[in-house]
């Protein structure tokens, strides 16, 4: 079978360490791979250039087929299976947790076991490492079955069980399979060229095999679609940087949200909009360490940079996010421009400040945690919020243009009001403070109230006084900011039904010009939204309708990029995407709870 010159998006599965991940199409090729960490210059990027990006692929010799392939059951480890006339050949790929092995600090672990269940075959291992996102080809040292590629003091140890030759700029080994005898592939990458330790393929399996089915059986989720669940659970821990405890949206850059048109972002950074939906997520499924792990990190990055948040920050809590364009790369399906960095890190986005504070929220009233370590933070968001609600921003979706009155931020600055007064007392907010909040927080009800309401759209705005369409209205009643069943609600959600729809009741942010050219694709995030507000209405069976269309447009592995192509359902936008895993969290939540007439989820209270 002919691979296609660029695999569709659904067509990759996930592999990761809390540091790094890599994605592995259903042909077993690692196509995209950043070294060492999820910001750093991909060293594998044949996703973004077919060409010149390079991969790491295995495959059977002779013409093959791609047959299956599945995780083991409550991992992230991934098993491949690729057929032909030798036989079939199994690849099972993981990354090593390094939480779970006594190991040096530069040490990282990439496994790719090969096996033959049937009978003897050969396997053909390539690598084809491409330094800086493919611009710089690597130093080549090899001594048999040890390989080493190098570039500017990173190294990537190859050990295998065969001898590695040259084949045109790709290394090359045949691996001779014995049935059942499975043989590994260690991809070893640190600071030192030298460095070098024995391992055991099988026990570092053992070991990771452990390490998630141990995380996922504390997942506390009883209701219905717990498979699903339980994997969107699985990959929203895989976009966690443990050492730091940051989130990143999605561990790609630069895949389109339309094809061949040029909203391709780098989404490898920590958004604190998207880590707060993420943590509240993960705090429904009775996840709380990681929250806990979050706020410290906010808390560090706080310490260091008092005078304003950003709206999102490199992993390590870097500040400086500069957004270049790789112009050398041809870009996903011909998807220009290829960028790295993200211009948005210098916006004003003051939603952030009412997403934090409600995720530490339900931390503190859930997680049993204690306010003091996080106050500084959470005091400084509040009082942000409050001076500065009054001021344009660019805004949830970061539009590239002026700064508008977004509706939305309005709302989330509210939010942020709202649950700093519920927690004042653990806060320790003094009575002038608190009282400041309560007035700042009743004018902004009054504001989003009436500029923020539209008779003729019979719908919230978009931005006060303007009467524009957004699927961010449907957060509302979610916020509680006003009740489900609020007749403003209700003509709301019937009218982003009616108008802001494909012909699958799929959801568009929002319809107008944004300056950046051909429209996009259904948002699945907002789908979802509109998902809560028909079970949050008591239309449960429409609801439960949505979420079975909605998650049937996921790939065989329950992966889910950002959008949806409306004409061919195809994948669209970084993946797989943090924002729409944590979306289908909270939509199974609120249907379970709608089916027992159990009410809306419990966040803030208004």
């Amino acid at each position: 079978m002919t691979r296609p010159r660029y695999s569709p998006i659904r067509d990759y599965g996930i592999i990761g360490d809390l540091h790094s991940a890599a994605l592995v199409d259903r042909f077993g090729s690692i196509d995209w791979f950043c070294a060492p960490r999820f910001d750093s210059p991909a060293v594998f990027a044949r996703l973004l250039d077919a060409e010149k990006g390079g991969s790491l692929s295995v495959v059977p010799e002779g013409e093959y087929i791609a047959d299956s392939r599945h995780y083991l059951p409550g991992t992230n480890i991934l098993q491949t299976g690729l057929s032909g006339p030798q036989g079939r050949l199994l690849i099972t790929d993981f990354m090593v947790a390094k939480e779970q092995m006594n190991q040096s600090a530069d040490d990282h672990i990439l496994v790719r076991q090969l096996e033959a269940p049937d009978r003897d075959m050969v396997a053909k291992v390539l690598v084809d490492a491409r330094f800086d996102y493919g611009r710089q080809a690597p130093e080549v040292v090899s001594d048999g079955q040890c390989l080493v590629l190098s570039h500017q003091g990173l190294h990537l140890h190859f050990d295998g069980p065969g001898v590695w030759e040259r084949e045109g700029r790709a290394m090359v080994q045949r691996v001779e399979l014995a049935q059942g005898k499975p043989q590994a592939l260690l991809l070893r990458y640190d600071g030192g060229r030298s460095h070098h330790r024995d391992y055991d393929p099988q026990e570092l399996l053992a070991l990771t095999r452990h390490f998630w089915e141990d995380w996922i059986k504390r997942c506390e989720y009883d209701g219905p679609y717990v498979d699903l669940i339980f994997r969107s659970a699985l990959v929203l821990k895989l976009l966690i940087y443990a050492p730091e405890g940051s989130i990143v949206a999605a561990p790609t850059t630069s895949l389109p949200e339309r094809i061949g048109g040029q909203r391709n972002w780098d989404y490898r950074y920590s958004w604190l909009r998207d880590s707060a939906f993420l943590l509240y997520a993960l705090q429904l499924l009775g996840y709380h360490d990681e929250a806990a792990n979050f706020i410290a990190w906010l808390e560090r990055i706080h310490e260091g940079q008092p005078s304003r948040f950003q709206t999102m920050y490199g992993i390590d809590g870097r500040t400086d996010i500069d957004e270049t364009e790789l112009t050398e790369l041809e870009g996903y399906q011909g998807s220009r421009p290829v960028r790295i960095g993200n211009a948005a890190a210098k916006q004003r986005q003051l939603d952030v400040y009412g997403e934090v504070v409600d995720s530490a929220y339900l931390h503190l009233r859930f997680g049993k945690a204690k306010a003091a370590p996080m106050r500084g933070t959470l005091v400084a968001m509040v009082d942000e919020a409050a001076e500065y609600w009054e001021e344009p921003d660019k805004g949830i979706w970061e539009m590239r243009g002026g700064p508008q009155q977004f509706v939305h931020s309005k709302l989330l600055c509210w939010v942020a009001l709202d649950r700093g007064i519920s927690l004042s007392r653990e806060l320790k907010v003094d009575k002038s403070r608190r009282d400041r909040w309560v007035w700042t927080r009743e004018r902004i009800r009054h504001t989003i109230l009436t500029r923020g309401w539209s008779d003729k759209l019979g719908a919230f705005r978009q931005v006060l006084d303007e009467d524009q369409l957004d699927a961010t209205a449907l957060m509302i009643p979610l916020l509680r900011f006003l009740p489900p069943l609020d007749p403003r609600m209700r003509q709301t959600v019937a009218t982003i039904q009616r108008d802001l729809t494909d012909e699958n009741g799929f959801v568009y942010r929002y319809r107008r010009d944004d300056g950046l050219g051909a429209s996009e694709g259904t948002f699945l995030l907002c789908s979802f939204w509109l998902v809560d507000n028909l079970a949050l209405q008591g239309q449960v069976v429409p609801a439960q309708h949505l979420f079975e269309r909605l998650t049937s447009h996921g790939n065989d592995l329950r992966l889910f990029s950002e959008e949806l192509d409306p004409d061919s359902g195809e994948l669209l936008g970084n993946f797989p995407q943090a924002l729409t895993h944590l979306a289908i969290v909270n939509a199974a939540a609120h249907l379970e709870r709608a089916t027992q007439n159990r009410g809306p989820l419990a966040r803030g209270l208004s």
